[in-house]
């Protein structure tokens, strides 16, 4: 595994099953720097949810409200509704400090006002593509992670050509096979002695 010379943060959230949403608490404040030495400002958790098929990072009005907000801008934006039906409209945007699990801070970034269902911050590519982000659901529970910045390349294709170059030779053994052999070799030990 190769690393960035950078310090790096993660977090995992594991579900106990499969689920249909990567939700996680997280914290929400005005945008702050803080290597100026400034007051940090008020922060609040929020319920967030994972999209990858958002471009960017939304946040409900009562987190704006709640965080007395000041508009930065305005931006038109597009959200698909029932019937793959596209709305577009135009928002004020905020700029924000996310707070993500595990003390994963993220600066600055430019936030829409918009509604998210049963959520208050949806985190959408401009927050995932700062890092790696991975899902899994082995043994039928989603397991999802992520890793800011982004470290190295995940392939699980090269993942299985180098499992198998490994393993073609000689297979894993079974738990069976591996009593049988670690007797076996016992066995020969006592036999040496």
């Amino acid at each position: 595994m190769k690393f960035t010379p950078h310090p790096t943060t993660a977090f995992t959230t594991k579900a106990s099953g499969i689920v249909r949403e990567l939700r996680n608490q997280i914290y929400v404040s005005e945008v702050y720097d803080p290597n100026t030495g400034s007051p940090e400002p008020v922060k609040k958790p929020y319920n967030a949810i994972w999209d990858t098929g958002a471009t960017g990072t939304v946040i409900s009005r009562k987190i704006a409200q709640e965080l007395n907000l000041q508009a930065t801008g305005r931006e038109r934006v597009q959200t698909v509704g029932a019937g793959d039906k596209v709305n577009e409209y135009e928002t004020d945007t905020y700029l924000v400090n996310l707070y993500l699990p595990n003390q994963l801070t993220i600066i600055g970034v430019r936030a829409a006002e918009g509604t998210i269902a049963e959520a208050d911050v949806l985190l959408g590519m401009d927050i995932i593509a700062r890092g790696d982000f991975a899902i899994t659901n082995f043994e039928g529970k989603t397991h999802w992670t992520f890793r800011f910045p982004s470290n190295e390349s995940i392939d699980f294709v090269e993942q299985i050509k180098e499992y198998k170059k490994k393993y073609s030779q000689n297979p894993p053994l079974s738990p069976e096979e591996l009593r049988k052999k670690r007797n076996r070799e016992k066995a020969e030990r006592q036999r040496r002695r």
